[in-house]
């Protein structure tokens, strides 16, 4: 039988992705500690590092970091499943009462969690960061981004606030509720928001990377805007249904006025035209429906969402203990 909840001190877990951040982890986590150290004597503790199928020794680092600081799980994914996957490895194997996720490059600053816990204390079930605007990205980073979130603010069941970073923290039963939700392409920021639970809201301002550079390239922040979008919203369907019906009503006034015309050379290049843009379009709609069917048919194999190919000790008591 669990402890009555009177009976015990609360545990927070937190929860850290890393994928080739070897250079980066010992100062984070030094960073970390000095954060939730006023946290330690209300709180027990666990700190839960996810390596996601980093190619240099990462892992090994967190394993050192474990034998040093019994508050530290490491789990290590048999290959990059990529960090949404990462995260959700990491809440799923955090005990705590509260768990609060951050990247381990630096750029979301620890030293936000003692805030973080004061507004779950003081009975949000969600607390999230807001990513100030951050001048030192490039225009069309920062542009692609805005626009993304309009476009799912516009069309989807959800609203999602602009800037809000993957730094926030859950309560236990929100926490409980997300790990409900088993899709394979996952835009965690976005699912939480579905979750409708009381959500507080607290701005940063990005620090610096500790070294090396980011791992988020173009190609997989493209791919996380393309999932979020097509896991809440249908815009890309309407979009391409719109643009084929906008084609083709081009392409009939078009052909039209050049069939009336005197040119008849010119009104049969015109028609061509026009049969291409319609046909461009119906390849782009079976393309986009294509990749709901792909979704779909991804879900029904139930994959696991990662595979652990390795993990430190885990001692429940002693994750429980401050260093």
């Amino acid at each position: 039988m669990n402890e009555p909840m009177s009976s015990r001190r609360q545990l927070l877990s937190v929860v850290c992705p890393a994928y080739e951040e070897e250079q980066v982890l010992p100062a984070f986590h030094e960073a970390l500690r000095a954060a939730i150290r006023p946290l330690e004597s209300s709180l027990d503790l666990e700190i839960i590092y996810v390596d996601d199928g980093s190619r240099d020794r990462t892992f090994a680092v967190v394993q050192d970091l474990a034998a040093r600081d019994p508050r530290v799980r490491g789990l290590s994914l048999s290959r990059n499943f990529g960090h949404q996957a990462a995260l959700t490895a990491g809440l799923e194997h955090a005990h705590g009462d509260a768990v609060v996720m951050l990247d381990s490059d630096m750029q979301h600053p620890p030293a936000l969690i003692p805030l973080l816990v004061e507004k779950w204390r003081a009975g949000f079930e969600v607390v999230q960061t807001i990513r100030e605007e951050d001048r030192g990205l490039g225009w069309f980073k920062r542009r692609s981004s805005s626009c993304f979130y309009q476009l799912l603010r516009r069309w989807s069941t959800i609203e999602i606030r602009p800037a809000a970073a993957d730094f926030r923290l859950l309560s236990r039963p929100a926490l409980d509720a997300l790990l409900e939700m088993r899709e394979s392409h996952r835009f965690v920021r976005g699912m939480v928001q579905w979750l409708g639970f009381r959500v507080a809201e607290i701005p940063f301002k990005p620090e610096r990377r500790g070294a090396g550079a980011s791992k988020y390239t173009l190609r997989k922040m493209l791919r996380l805007a393309f999932d979020g979008l097509c896991s809440f919203s249908r815009a890309p369907l309407w979009m391409t249904v719109a643009a084929g019906l906008t084609a083709t009503g081009i392409s009939l006034v078009t052909s039209l006025v050049f069939a009336f015309s005197k040119g008849a050379g010119l009104g049969l290049a015109a028609v061509l035209v026009a049969g291409h843009a319609v046909l461009a379009t119906l390849f782009a709609a079976i393309g986009v429906l294509g990749e709901y069917v792909g979704r779909n048919y991804e879900e029904s194999k139930r994959r696991p969402l990662y595979v652990i190919k390795a993990r430190t000790p885990i001692d429940r008591a002693s994750s429980r203990s401050a260093a």
